[in-house]
């Protein structure tokens, strides 16, 4: 590219701002359908918090007999409860100097300032989201219990444990400043996350550094049977979902090359590049994803 012009940059910012929201999508891992149930867009009304109705546990029947009474026999009273998903903006921003205009060429600083926005807010929405797992998700921890940064927090959990909520799409703006001759994008978005069920996903600690980690499939599988035990939901396919690092990655897929074919994902069914890139296999009830955005266990 020779030079730039006004409607060079006004061409650059429209082409941001039309593909911002594709590449956030598939850049981000949690706000997924199969993984949250509850989802909320709350988009053109007042307030930054979405309350979430909770029912209370089904009554089991009893034995009643002649002439007693049905509600001594077997309490059933409907005591609705909720939790609150407040709403936070997550910001990030990228300068693209005169000159990388000049002298990079469109396509190049598109795509780069499209991959800094994306997945700069991506990375903030999925860190909250495994934050709040880590804060409020009460099951004992079938790891290795470590409580520094040397370990990461993996999860195992139904996609009833966490709520989502959202009040602005990923948007992006832009300024010119003068002294410093750049193009300033700014890109935000709002939203939450609330876990809804704090019985509905367990945490699994280990050693973050790779071939560090000793959690095995019988560690996933008793994540796996305290979620039953509860009678929490699986995804449409049956399975809870295992959200794990890296080193834990490299363990479990040791063990999953034992695993016969009909054990591992079919890609096609995945909705987009994260979850595409993320899927491990499934074995022991759970589908694997791998990310890097999991909290230490400091």
């Amino acid at each position: 590219m020779a030079g730039t012009t006004s409607s060079t940059v006004a061409e650059l910012y429209a082409n941001i701002v039309a593909d911002l929201q594709p590449f956030y999508e598939d850049a981000v891992l949690l706000p997924n359908d199969q993984f949250i149930m509850n989802k909320f867009n709350i988009a053109g009304t007042s307030g930054n918090t979405v309350q979430v109705p909770l029912t209370n546990a089904a009554t089991n029947g009893a034995t009643v007999g002649e002439g007693n009474s049905i509600v001594a026999a077997a309490t059933g009273n409907f005591d609705p409860t909720g939790v609150n998903i407040t709403l936070s903006k997550k910001g990030v921003g990228t300068d693209v100097s005169e000159e990388s205009l000049e002298d990079g060429g469109m396509s190049v600083v598109s795509n780069a300032v499209l991959r800094n926005l994306s997945q700069g807010l991506a990375q903030a929405t999925d860190v909250a989201g495994f934050v709040e797992l880590k804060a409020s998700l009460t099951p004992t921890d079938v790891g290795a219990g470590g409580a520094n940064s040397d370990f990461t927090t993996n999860f195992v959990i139904s996609p009833d444990a966490l709520g989502y909520a959202s009040k602005r799409a990923p948007t992006v703006s832009m300024f010119y400043d003068n002294d410093l001759d750049t193009h300033n994008f700014r890109a935000t978005i709002r939203d939450g996350f609330k876990v809804v069920r704090p019985t509905f996903g367990v945490p699994v600690t280990s050693l973050a550094a790779i071939g560090s980690s000793a959690e095995t499939l019988a560690d996933i599988a008793q994540a796996v049977a305290t979620l039953r035990s509860v009678n929490a939901p699986t995804m449409l396919n049956g399975f809870y979902i295992a959200f794990v690092d890296p080193a834990l990655e490299l363990g479990i897929a040791s063990q999953l090359n034992s695993v016969t074919a009909s054990a591992i994902g079919d890609l096609s069914m995945i909705g987009n590049r994260t979850l595409l890139q993320g899927i491990i296999g499934q074995a022991a009830g759970c589908e694997f994803y791998r990310t890097n955005n999991l909290p230490d266990a400091a």
